[in-house]
């Protein structure tokens, strides 16, 4: 909505006037005004925490314009209204000076519950406009963001390594099994070659005798292939046998996990812990899980313990504050009301002294009229029961004293 500043006034326009209009062109000055329902303003303030560093706090407001004219005559700016709005509320600032960057959990809980029950406690108002509040972020510190950043990094870092270490050493494993298969086909090549040397030789000397060492020929060369095939499965067995040491060593470290009890079992059945070892073991295991779970009780009971007080702080500091304001506020009106009394007498005492000297005038036996009447109707006033009886009990002096004046007059007017 457009609000114009026509001759000192505000008038607002929503679209209706032409750019023709009169008032549109006697205007000094045009604002623009928003008018959206519940319209976002987020204020940003930071915290000091307990490590020469800053909490990052997003509060976000909701506001709706109710009278535009209002707004624009009072040059009301919601961000600048709620950020000082913010800043008055010292409390807020002090609640990360005990805190560290790695306590952001707490310092979000803290910080959004003081936001809200300072808004609920202390709302503000500005004329012209409705907010509410919409909702309380604390941001992650970077330093903090960074540190975490590194400790993933480390871990994968550590991780990678142990990849590493794993491909290593199955490239060394299976590197040694190629070189056994390697030596076991060399061999195998070697005893051929010997064998057909040997034959080549054993024909050539005893070519003459071949049929009377054919027999003995094929034994020995029968005996010689069945040690070559029991060599190969020799070394076949071999390395199954470290084939299958390495798979049960990766299946016994993905039983055991990382799990000192299933290290410990583990180590029992394998045999190289007795029964009695591992009871003692497993009760050591135990008083440290038990020391351990005591330590988190007890700081678990020490943070209640120091909420608990900083409650009852809070709680004293209200109830004192409530008090001192109960006080004054009392000291204020009795204060008023002694000086109103001040003031009624004063103004009776005045009217009194006037009625006097109308009665001493002559002006009280003209009219014919009582002094507590007087008192009653012309002066509008009705005096207090201790001054009613004061001047009631002078008041034949006083009527003497005006008869007497009159009787002077009336012999000075028949002279």
């Amino acid at each position: 909505m457009l609000v114009f500043r026509v001759d000192g006034e505000y008038v607002p326009d929503s679209g209706r006037l032409g750019l023709r209009d009169d008032q549109i062109i006697r205007a000094s000055h045009v604002s623009l005004v928003d008018m959206s329902r519940e319209a976002p303003v987020m204020v940003a303030v930071t915290i000091q925490s307990g490590e020469a560093s800053v909490f990052t706090v997003h509060v976000t407001f909701t506001c709706t314009v109710n009278d535009p004219v209002v707004v624009v005559r009072d040059g009301v700016d919601a961000a600048t209204v709620l950020h000082s709005y913010l800043m008055s509320h010292q409390r807020l600032f002090e609640l990360g000076l005990t805190r560290k960057m790695s306590d952001i959990n707490m310092v979000v809980r803290d910080v959004s519950a003081q936001v809200r029950a300072y808004f609920e406690i202390r709302p503000i108002i500005v004329p012209g406009m409705t907010i509410r509040l919409a909702g309380v972020e604390v941001l992650t510190p970077q330093e903090l963001i960074e540190f975490q950043a590194t400790v993933r990094d480390r871990e994968r870092e550590h991780v990678l390594a142990l990849n590493r270490q794993a491909h290593t050493t199955r490239l060394a494993y299976e590197s040694e099994r190629d070189g056994q298969k390697l030596e076991g086909v060399r061999r195998r090549h070697l005893n051929e070659v010997e064998l057909e040397q040997r034959d080549h030789d054993r024909t050539v000397q005893v070519d003459d005798q071949r049929h009377r060492h054919d027999l003995e020929t094929v034994d020995r060369l029968h005996g010689y292939r069945i040690k070559a095939a029991d060599e190969r499965h020799e070394l076949d067995l071999e390395g199954q046998r470290r084939q299958f040491g390495r798979d049960q060593f990766e299946r016994d470290l993905e039983l055991i996990n990382g799990d000192t009890r299933n290290a410990l079992l583990y180590a029992l059945a394998t045999g190289s812990l007795d029964q009695k070892e591992l009871v003692n073991e497993l009760r050591a295991e135990a008083d440290r899980e038990s020391a351990l779970q005591d330590t988190r009780q007890a700081r678990d009971r020490e943070y209640e313990l120091l909420m608990q007080d900083r409650e009852r702080d809070f709680q004293r500091l209200q109830l004192e504050e409530d008090r001192y304001n109960r006080e004054a506020t009392r000291a204020e009106r009795l204060r008023r009301e002694t000086a109103d009394r001040e003031d009624e007498r004063r103004r009776f005492d005045a009217n009194v002294q006037l009625v006097q000297t109308l009665a001493a005038r002559g002006f009280l036996d003209t009219q014919n009229l009582p002094v507590e009447k007087i008192l009653a109707d012309v002066l509008d006033m009705t005096p207090p029961a201790l001054e009613r009886e004061v001047v009631a009990g002078d008041r034949p002096k006083e009527i003497e004293d005006e008869r007497s004046v009159a009787d002077e007059l009336r012999e000075e007017n028949a002279d």
